[in-house]
């Protein structure tokens, strides 16, 4: 299903194809029937059984060969006194080997809340599913994106949003993968750099250089938004800016030159930031730069506005990155391109002290879709004062439709756990999720009444975002990895564990509990002659394997390289 489109421009969508299993057994005198979802093995299983007869289908795809999708039945004659049962065979044992290593890499534990945990792990699991195995005898194949409703959903015209993707892949389903998968998060940024003459063509279509990518991606990287919706096609570029934002956060977690100088990230770094250069105008009145007609996230802004401020500090945010990165790409950042970033307008209310979406926003008689000013806070973490953070929040939740997606929420209740205010933040986090998902297999639908796209792991990317970085309390700088648990866990849970975070090389575990947290090494990169670091309050050291640190909560630990990315 990767990159098998039909359709060309927008009437583009997910290829429909037939699936070899879409069949069942019938049982006569049926006694009993159970279907299950085993996420730790990445296994869907059918049991039937009447007095004669047990039958067992175990539907995987496999990890091992990825063009496989195997269904294994076990026939049980109960009236037998022989037994007819028999060994998994060798690929279906390899399959759960395999989830189990994926499992052992990255997961998060919720001690208490065995709803939660199933949530967590549904929500981890969809979007693992939806991304190439970490372990594959299978040839390498380009990676051709993630979708709001995953790899399989989108295969009608209009339906799931074709299989299409969006900014949804590096602003919501990104940074959690990368936190403990950040080869899955490389494969993620492949596909932009895969599509890179596309996204050339692109800025040049409009008048600007760089790569400026489309709003709506499939197999080319030709813009594929339906015709039904010119507006976003036209001005909803901040996609460009998300994709810099992610390359960022890659940078952060990995320090990988040989991806910047050779695979050429340090390519898509540069030319993002290009684009936003040309693209941005000199106001003399001002005496700043603008950036106009574009449209925001809120999609309720159209058909497009001026000086979106999420905009403009992604664009002021990749640039600032191509010249952090300078001294490793060599692609040195002409002193123009600094001054725009340095002096973009950014709209802002000076009597109510809030962040304005776009030039002339008036608050009174707006609402708005979805999360849009709140970004600025987390994920670009855009100095600002506490009083404009919670401004920000509480002016916003007020004018978000009811009917908006799920992240909206999630970002919501990451601002208010930073800030302290629990009780909002829980009463958000519980928003996020518990009328967004579909019992028995907690799958997400991108509405609370169960319409919009199916399986939307956009808003489990959400969901797990609120937990790692609301109550777990994590931040990435270029430099350093904070983390500053807030005080406060989901409502029925003692603890919050996460293991096998990734940081420049190491592996940690991090377990908070009500009072205190804990960090244990569990691996260094030996291959790195730079120490590791941490600093707590007054206390500075190197890390060893197997170290545990120990601090009481709502206290920050830094852990970083001895030296900087760049001088």
């Amino acid at each position: 299903m990767n990159g098998l489109y039909n359709g060309a421009n927008g009437t583009s969508h997910r290829a429909r194809i037939p699936s070899t299993h879409n069949w069942q057994f019938k049982l006569e005198s049926l006694s009993s029937s159970l279907y299950s979802l085993d996420v730790a093995s990445g296994i869907f299983t059918e049991k039937l059984e009447n007095d004669q007869v047990r039958i067992e289908r175990r539907i995987f795809a496999s990890q091992e060969y990825t063009e496989l999708l195997l269904a294994h039945v076990a026939i049980t004659r109960l009236t037998s006194k022989a037994s007819n049962e028999r060994e998994p065979d060798e690929i279906w044992s390899s399959h759960v080997s395999l989830w189990n290593q994926v499992w052992l890499n990255g997961r998060i534990e919720i001690r208490d809340d065995v709803e939660l945990q199933r949530q967590v792990n549904s929500a981890l699991y969809y979007i693992l599913s939806s991304l190439p195995p970490l372990s594959t005898r299978s040839e390498h194949k380009q990676f051709y994106g993630l979708s709001p409703g995953s790899l399989s959903r989108g295969g009608r015209l209009g339906e799931d949003y074709g299989g299409h993707s969006f900014w949804d892949t590096e602003t919501w389903m990104y940074p959690s993968i990368l936190l403990f998968y950040p080869t899955l998060a490389k494969e993620i940024l492949s596909y932009r750099i895969a599509l890179r003459d596309a996204a050339a063509h692109n800025a040049h279509l409009f008048g600007y250089i760089g790569w400026r990518y489309p709003w709506e991606s499939a197999r080319t990287g030709i813009d594929v938004t339906p015709d039904c919706c010119p507006e976003v096609r036209l001005y909803q570029m901040h996609i460009t800016g998300d994709i810099a934002f992610a390359a960022r956060q890659y940078i952060a977690v990995t320090r990988d030159q040989s991806w910047l100088k050779f695979e050429m990230g340090g390519d898509l770094i540069y030319e993002t930031a290009r684009f936003w250069a040309s693209r941005a105008i000199y106001n003399l009145d001002r005496k700043q730069y603008e950036i106009l007609m574009v449209l925001p996230p809120d999609e309720d802004a159209q058909p497009f506005k001026n000086n979106s401020v999420f905009t403009n500090a992604v664009a002021s945010l990749s640039i600032q990155l191509a010249d952090r990165v300078s001294c490793i790409t060599e692609k040195s950042v002409p002193p123009a391109w600094l001054d725009i970033a340095n002096n973009l307008y950014f709209p802002f209310d000076n009597v109510t002290q809030i962040h304005l979406e776009y030039e002339n926003f008036n608050p009174k008689n707006a609402t708005i879709k979805q999360a849009d000013v709140v970004l600025l806070g987390f994920p670009l973490m855009w100095p600002m004062s506490k009083e404009v953070r919670r401004n920000d929040l509480l002016t916003y939740e007020r004018l978000t439709r009811d009917d908006g997606p799920a992240m909206t929420w999630s970002m919501h209740a990451i601002g208010h756990l930073e800030l302290k205010d629990f009780e909002l933040a829980e009463e958000l986090f519980r928003r996020s999720y518990e009328t967004y998902v579909r019992p028995p297999f907690n799958v997400w639908t991108e509405a609370r009444s169960g319409v919009g796209a199916v399986n939307f792991i956009t808003g489990a990317g959400g969901f797990l975002q609120a937990v790692l970085f609301g109550y777990g309390g994590i931040r990435l700088t270029l430099n350093e990895l904070e983390i500053m648990p807030p005080g406060r866990l989901p409502n029925r849970s003692t603890q919050l564990a996460f293991h096998g975070l990734k940081y420049n090389g190491a592996t940690f575990d991090v377990m908070i509990e009500k009072e205190m947290y804990h960090v244990n090494v569990v691996a260094l990169n030996n291959d790195n002659s730079q120490s590791m670091l941490y600093e707590h309050e007054q206390q500075r050291g190197s890390l060893r394997v197997n170290d545990t640190l120990s601090f009481r909560v709502d206290t920050r630990l830094i852990i970083h390289l001895a030296a900087p990315l760049c001088p």
